[in-house]
């Protein structure tokens, strides 16, 4: 994928920590469920004999929400685990307007046939919500559409992880150095009297830190792997905004959270350390480090939480 990239500038999010969740249903939805672990909904759907264009449709209202023309970008990430045809019915983000009444739902299904029980993220852009004014986002989630009807029954079963608004996402002007990932386990070690070594007590691991070190340069969109035209300057001042933003508390309880991918590695996380560099001499021309903190919600569980489904034929 070339550089790595970095959402910046929140708008809303559904990080899915509880199913208090809104449905917009055709006649043809015979079964609508879901719950949430405190983390992930698990949304189960059946269709009965729908008609093209029948949805299901499970959202969150949202309350003095973003401007789209502001916040056109977005970042949507779930998991399917049973679809019934990845050709007749569709998995789509689900945006809304008012007072317009406009939505986005995307120019392609989030599903096909060899991405079930795979967590992936996929950006989604606004685009009729960019084309508005004097508009707000009021409903955010996801929509399962049939695309060609028939007569049966057809069942879901999809995992959300979230849906987040923000204003743009940045491809890293340059990295030089070696993507590092560091994590550590608090071995805590306890001496005891005339023993020689002392007792290990295990408490438990801290979350991953991941650094990425490179120049600060001007760039130009569509040049190479860069989507944004920023100079060196504007580029020290964006990452400023970065680790600023980690420290605001979103309505939801939990700080504003990034979304960070590279070829190897996908996480939310937040942005702990900015450490760029004036060598002297140079113009537009800057070093930088900057460390990120993976963020969890709920505890680790397994090594597929960070980073896609693992190597083929490889079981922990």
């Amino acid at each position: 994928m070339g550089f790595p990239t970095i959402s910046r500038g929140f708008g809303v999010r559904d990080d899915y920590l509880d199913a208090n969740l809104t449905t917009l249903n055709s006649a043809s939805v015979s079964t609508d469920t879901f719950t949430s672990d405190g983390d992930i909904v698990t949304w189960n759907v059946t269709m009965t004999n729908p008609s093209n264009g029948d949805v299901a449709i499970l959202y969150r209202p949202v309350v003095s929400g973003p401007d789209p023309s502001v916040y056109p970008a977005s970042i949507v990430r779930a998991n399917v685990t049973t679809w019934a045809n990845a050709t007749n019915f569709q998995l789509r983000p689900w945006v809304a307007y008012t007072p317009s009444g406009t939505t986005d739902t995307g120019q392609n299904s989030l599903i096909n046939t060899t991405s079930l029980n795979n967590f992936i993220p996929t950006n989604f852009a606004l685009t009729n919500g960019k084309q508005l004014t004097n508009n707000t986002i009021n409903q955010i989630g996801f929509e399962i559409l049939c695309i060609t009807g028939g007569a049966g029954t057809f069942n879901f079963t999809v995992q959300l992880d979230f849906i987040y608004i923000f204003k743009e996402l940045l491809t890293f002007p340059s990295v030089r150095q070696p993507i590092s990932l560091r994590k550590r386990r608090n071995i805590i070690e306890i001496p005891i009297l005339q023993r020689e070594g002392g007792v290990q007590q295990d408490l438990g691991s801290m979350s991953w830190d991941i650094t990425v070190g490179g120049h600060l340069i001007s760039t130009i969109t569509g040049v190479g792997n860069w989507t944004n035209t920023y100079t060196a300057d504007q580029w020290w001042f964006i990452f400023n905004g970065l680790i600023l933003e980690s420290g605001i508390i979103t309505s939801d309880g939990n700080p504003r959270w990034q979304w960070f991918q590279s070829d190897q590695i996908q996480a939310k996380v937040l942005v702990t350390d900015w450490m760029p560099q004036q060598p002297m001499g140079r113009v537009q021309f800057w070093d930088y480090a900057v460390q990120l903190k993976k963020f969890d919600i709920l505890p680790e569980t397994h090594l597929k939480d960070l980073g896609y489904a693992g190597v083929p034929g490889f079981g922990y």
